[in-house]
């Protein structure tokens, strides 16, 4: 029998935003619950779990995450991947991937300016959609961010 390997995606979105912002992410996406958690899990530990094993951005508009993030890597001693932290209103949140997927935010790495969701994913980056203009920091005390 062929063993079954999972594709890993570099982006799970929050239960509470819904599966309609995955065509406006910059690559493939699924939701907490496609990928096996309950409609109503908790933040800490279980979305922030499942965000570390699958190696992916977390998508939401929940500003408590990057705390939660914080207190995972303290706890864990590991990082997760990376937050992509959208408006709280669906209408802007469709606003924003819409003018970011068409290159009309231009985002930049918080070293080398050079910014990409792939290094954003590696580099364990926040990437605050919220704020004006978007910004985008390390999300947690990773060895690269003490060079």
């Amino acid at each position: 029998m062929p063993l079954m390997i999972k594709k890993r995606q570099p982006f799970i979105i929050d239960n509470d935003l819904g599966p309609a912002l995955k065509t406006l992410l910059p690559g493939d996406a699924r939701t907490t619950v496609q990928c096996g958690l309950p409609p109503h899990a908790p933040d800490y530990p279980d979305v922030v779990d499942l965000c570390f094993r699958e190696q992916a951005i977390l998508v939401t508009a929940d500003t408590d995450f990057p705390a939660h993030i914080r207190r995972y890597q303290k706890e864990h001693n590991d990082c997760c991947r990376g937050l992509l932290l959208v408006p709280s209103e669906e209408l802007k949140q469709g606003e924003v991937l819409k003018r970011l997927k068409n290159k009309k935010i231009i985002l930049k790495h918080p070293v080398d300016d050079q910014f990409s969701f792939e290094t954003a994913r590696w580099d364990h980056l926040l990437i605050n959609l919220r704020a004006n203009p978007p910004q985008v920091t390390g999300l947690c005390n990773c060895k690269w961010q003490e060079d």
